[in-house]
């Protein structure tokens, strides 16, 4: 069986879908009741076209003639007693109504154009179902379509399937065998009634919106014009053009010009602002302190390049905290403590590269309500070198002093005492407090020396002479040394004009010749050269001696410092020869340089430029 449905009610149109092969045709829209009411009568015609012989019931292979008894299978009769006869019949007859019932509701659904059929007991069970198999269904009598059900009215309710889930319409009527014919329809509410009408709406509301955009961008046009042209002019900088802008609307023209008054202030703040942040990391970077500010949560607000190079830390790294700059945990924890107690803090800490750093910490307001603190790093890494310097050099001079002063002492006390009867005895010990005098004279001169020339008090002795004359003094003067050590000069020196102060070219010269000869192995030599190049005096001592240690020659320009102690006190000396050498050379400019190695001699360079300024 089936049921035309279609939205064209001609004739035409009807007797089209009639000899399509329809068993009936229905025009949309329809009500629900014309639908069941024409379902019935198909319904109806459909029952006496297809119900079976009241006297035989076939299934499949299963014959049986309800008169007679009878039941065959496969055309042999099979003997069974009266009871068991009895209950076959009545097996075969409610599968044969129930594969009707099944055959029904499939036509039904066709018939309906595809809407889902049922047919239930009055007591609820379903009994067929056009979707879904009726033994995995629920018992519907509490259905409302079910439970109002009437003969000859249809019933309609509107829920949601529980078998399916989805919303359906319900239309139900009570048969004439009692059972009740439902057909189910998807329901999606009022609208499902006004597709008919979705494209006039949609072309209404398209309409609407064309003119709507076209009215507004003409409206909208002629108040953001001088808008736009407000801001081209604020990201150009151009603030004087705002007066070239006018509008249509009072409105607009006073809020621009009130807008150029105070953008034109805060374009003035701005540049003030600027010009002073300029200079502040102008000076930030100049300084030769590390500068740190940071937040109360130890975000690094500012940091110059002075602080980066204390810590070590690349330029490319982003200082977002603390941390990234340092890991000291000694600042990290005083940080804290400053932010926490807003009570200033002072230390000395060791960084890498063995530079030593004075750290001020001050607590610092960022906001009204927000603390923070500045970091101050200061290198008083040559400070603290120079005070250590101190303190060896009156350590090692009242050492120095205290050696030839305690055995003159010794000595005079031996003889006031006429301890020593001998007169040669006697002559000894004279002589030996004669040299403890004249080491202790030598080393208040040196000591002198370095004073004067660490005063720096030289420029009225300046004078002009010759450099070779100068060396020749020299290994005159020390001639009784070279004669004791049986070394051998060679000098190799130019006529070169210099002028400075001689004596102390003198000395430098006597320092290194000196200790070139006392250093010396017996029978050694001693060359010293005298050249110029390039504007440069390159004077050059060098030595056959016993030579310095490696890990000695850094440190071989320091006042008082001995390689071996005990052998520099057995050879003579102060301890001060290369340091004054070293003063004599930075006064005017110059450069040193040492070449040693253990038991192959020394070379000593002294770079100093012909027209030099004098420190």
């Amino acid at each position: 069986m089936d049921i035309g449905i279609a939205a064209k009610d001609t004739e035409i149109d009807t007797i089209t879908g009639l000899d399509s092969g329809a068993d009936d045709y229905i025009i949309k829209p329809f009500a629900v009741m014309e639908l069941g009411a024409r379902i019935r009568s198909l319904f109806r015609r459909a029952d006496k076209s297809e119900k079976q012989s009241s006297d035989n019931i076939q299934m499949s292979d299963l014959f049986i003639n309800i008169n007679t008894r009878e039941v065959m299978q496969n055309q042999k009769l099979i003997n069974l007693t009266y009871k068991e006869k009895d209950w076959l019949t009545k097996l075969t007859l409610s599968a044969a109504e129930n594969s009707k019932h099944e055959s029904d509701v499939k036509l039904l659904s066709n018939a309906a154009g595809g809407n889902r059929i049922t047919i239930i007991t009055p007591n609820g069970t379903v009994i067929a179902d056009s979707e879904i198999n009726p033994l995995e269904m629920e018992n519907h009598a509490e259905r409302e379509e079910v439970k109002y059900a009437k003969i000859n009215s249809v019933t309609i309710s509107t829920r949601n399937s529980s078998t399916t889930g989805q919303d359906f319409m319900y239309a139900s009527i009570i048969t004439e065998d009692g059972n009740i014919l439902r057909l189910a329809h998807e329901y999606s509410g009022l609208f499902q009634n006004l597709i008919a009408q979705i494209p006039a709406v949609l072309t209404a509301i398209i309409i609407t919106f064309i003119l709507s955009l076209f009215f507004a961008f003409k409206f909208t046009k002629a108040i953001t014009k001088p808008l736009e042209n407000m801001v081209d002019a604020l990201t150009a900088h151009e603030y004087e053009k705002f007066e070239e802008y006018n509008s249509p609307y009072y409105e607009i023209d006073k809020m621009m010009k009130t807008l150029q008054k105070l953008l034109q202030k805060i374009n003035d703040s701005n540049k003030k602002l600027q010009s002073e942040q300029g200079k502040v990391e102008t000076i930030l970077e100049s300084m030769a302190e590390g500068f740190v500010f940071v937040d109360n949560k130890m975000n690094i607000l500012l940091c110059n390049n002075s602080a980066r190079n204390f810590f070590t830390a690349d330029s490319e790294i982003k200082l977002d905290n603390i941390y990234n700059l340092t890991r000291s945990q000694n600042i990290i924890n005083t940080l804290q403590s400053v932010i926490e107690k807003e009570q200033s803090a002072v230390f000395d800490t060791k960084l890498k590269n063995n530079i030593i750093a004075n750290i001020y910490i001050s607590p610092s307001k960022i906001t009204e309500n927000e603390l923070g603190a500045i970091i101050l790093i200061i290198d008083i890494t040559a400070q603290k070198q120079l005070e250590q310097q101190k303190r060896d050099f009156f350590s090692n001079a009242s050492h120095e002093l205290k050696t030839p002063i305690t055995s003159i002492i010794g000595f005079s006390e031996m003889l006031n005492k006429e301890m020593v009867q001998s007169e040669k005895e006697k002559m000894v010990i004279m002589h030996r407090i004669e040299n403890e005098a004249k080491r202790m004279s030598e080393l208040i001169n040196d000591i002198l020396t370095i004073s004067k020339l660490e005063s720096n008090t030289n420029d009225a002795d300046i004078a002009e002479f010759d450099f070779k004359n100068v060396i020749e003094e020299a290994v005159a003067a020390i001639s009784p040394v070279i004669n004791n050590k049986t070394v051998e000069i060679n000098t190799d020196l130019d006529n070169i004009l210099f002028t400075a102060n001689k004596r102390q070219i003198y000395e430098l010269c006597v320092n290194l010749i000196e200790n070139a000869v006392k250093y010396n192995k017996p029978n050694g030599k001693v060359d010293i050269s005298l050249k110029t190049k390039d504007d440069n005096i390159i004077l050059t001592v060098k030595d056959t001696g016993i030579g310095i240690p490696l890990e000695y020659q850094p440190r071989i320009f320091e006042r008082f410092y001995r390689v071996d102690y005990g052998r520099d006190k057995k050879i003579g000396g102060t301890g001060l020869g290369l340091s004054i050498v070293k003063h004599i050379v930075s006064i005017y400019n110059g450069k040193i340089s040492l070449q040693s190695k253990k038991n192959n001699g020394t070379a000593i360079t002294v770079e100093l430029p012909i027209s030099q300024s004098y420190n």
